[in-house]
């Protein structure tokens, strides 16, 4: 999903950690000349080590959501200084977010003012807010599991002060949040999904075992796409009505 945008500006992409990479590439990831930090909890050490050994500065990213894209592609080219690099980019968003403003048009239509229960950890905590935002729903509550100080920080930016921390987990607390919030969805690792069920209330799958890629541009439009169809689905207004025999006979 991200890396074709890389290639349209004329970056090249060394090395991947710990996505689709190779043995080959972790040898000569220290030539880089900068490393992007997507998850802070797994990898920011190795990007310390390596500013420390090798001099390779490192920035904080997100792929998920439209303005986290676009703003970790400025970021780069801030770094860089290059007014070539920074007219490409400008252009490639102003592209990029105006297909979108067109795809997402009908699904913002349906998603928005729907608020969803965020359950998952490390860095998706606090992207996957932005992401929500883009889309016009409102992320009632999130975990702060496996998360940093620095991605707490940036979910008590992102949720303002209605939002809700989920510190602890476990199947009780999340009933719980999602009752309290009057919450439509759950958006949480697939182990969760009896949760949803249990509260009657549509899940999605955001775990990196899912099978559907939810970064970058691209990946904005296949998620609002699973959202307005596990929101929709008739199912939900089905079960939500009395079993025949809790409806007493007149």
């Amino acid at each position: 999903m991200v890396l074709p945008l890389f290639e349209r500006l004329g970056i090249q992409v060394l090395a991947k950690m710990t996505g689709d990479a190779r043995y080959e590439e972790i040898t000569y990831a220290h030539h880089a000349h900068l490393n992007l930090v997507i998850c802070a909890k797994a990898l920011l050490n190795v990007a310390r080590k390596m500013e420390e050994r090798y001099g390779i500065p490192y920035l904080e990213c997100s792929f998920y959501g439209i303005s986290d894209m676009n703003q970790c592609l400025r970021q780069i080219a801030q770094h860089f200084q290059d007014p070539e690099l920074t007219a490409k980019v400008e252009a490639l968003i102003a592209e990029e977010t105006q297909k979108l403003d067109q795809a997402l048009a009908p699904y913002r239509a349906q998603l928005a003012g729907k608020k969803v229960v965020l359950y998952t950890g490390g860095v998706k905590s606090w992207s996957v807010i932005s992401a929500a935002q883009d889309l016009g729903i409102k992320v009632v509550a999130t975990s702060t599991k496996k998360s940093t100080a620095e991605d707490k920080a940036r979910i008590k930016e992102l949720l303002g002060a209605d939002g809700m921390t989920i510190e602890g987990g476990g199947a009780k607390e999340l009933l719980d949040v999602i009752r309290r919030t009057k919450a439509d969805m759950l958006i949480a690792g697939g182990r969760n999904q009896y949760t949803a069920l249990k509260a009657r209330i549509p899940f999605l799958d955001i775990n990196q075992e899912r099978h559907k890629g939810y970064a970058g541009y691209a990946g904005m439009i296949t998620l609002a796409q699973e959202l307005t169809h596990a929101l929709y689905s008739p199912i939900w207004g089905q079960i939500s009505q009395p079993a025949p025999w809790e409806v007493d006979d007149e």
